[in-house]
Order: structure tokens, then sequence, then C-alpha cells
């Protein structure tokens, strides 16, 4: 699978999900579940360089791996330093495409590549607070 459906695959399972929990540790192995359910082969905390990690790295089984997806925690939104981020974690040769999973729908001004490597961004879903009245 090239970078782009399997980004789209990616942005799709996570999309089809409701979290209950939007801490990053939370969120963070509910993907890393979700997307080993449905095949793919994941690699948390990738170590990208001796300051870089990232959270998630996702790929094909062998023998189909022909592309593989960054999956970047914004929980706090777009902001410039996930700008500078989402640039250095593209530089990686392991980086084909990076998604970013995000509660935070204005996305409007994320690039939607950093040279050539595809951007696509996940909104996560939370539970709606329990009523108390009932």
């Amino acid at each position: 699978m090239h970078v782009e459906p399997l980004a789209q695959r990616v942005v799709d399972l996570i999309e089809g999900a409701t979290f209950t929990h939007l801490d990053s540790t939370s969120v963070l192995g509910m993907i890393a579940l979700l997307l080993a359910g449905a095949g793919l082969v994941t690699l948390t905390n990738f170590p990208l360089d001796s300051r870089d990690r990232l959270s998630l790295l996702v790929a094909e089984p062998f023998p189909r791996v022909e592309a593989s997806v960054g999956v970047v925690l914004a929980l706090d939104g777009v902001t410039d330093s996930l700008a500078d981020r989402l640039r250095r974690h593209a530089q990686h040769p392991a980086v084909d495409g990076l998604v970013v999973a995000t509660t935070d729908p204005d996305t409007l001004f994320l690039p939607r590549d950093f040279d050539g490597v595809p951007v696509r961004t996940a909104l996560l879903l939370d539970l709606p607070a329990a009523d108390s009245a009932s």
C-alpha cells in the first residue's frame, strides 16, 4: 500500500473510534491497539534521532511494506512548535507520511505536506460527559 492510501486508512480508523479519555497516554495506547487490530504494524516511541521520537510509526506487515506513516499527537491543537516538529519528522527516511491526531477541528493552517511528505489530520472524538441529572 502506498503512502496516501495508508495514511487515509490510519485517519479512517482513528476517526471511527470514540476515545473515553483524551490524555496522551490513553489516546496513543488506543490508537496503537486500533491499528494493530486492523493488521498494521505499529512501533511506539520510534527514535528519529538523539532528541526526537515519533509517537507512533505505522506500516503494513511484511512483505507488503511500501510506506510508513508517523502518527503525531497534537492534543493541544495546531501550534508553531507542532509545525516545527512535523518538519523534523518529515525529514527522516523512515517517514513517508504523517497523520496528526488532534481534538482541534481548526487545522486549516496546517500544511498539506512538508517537502513532499503528505500530512493528514485525524479528529479525535471523545465520549460526552455523563449527565449527572439522569
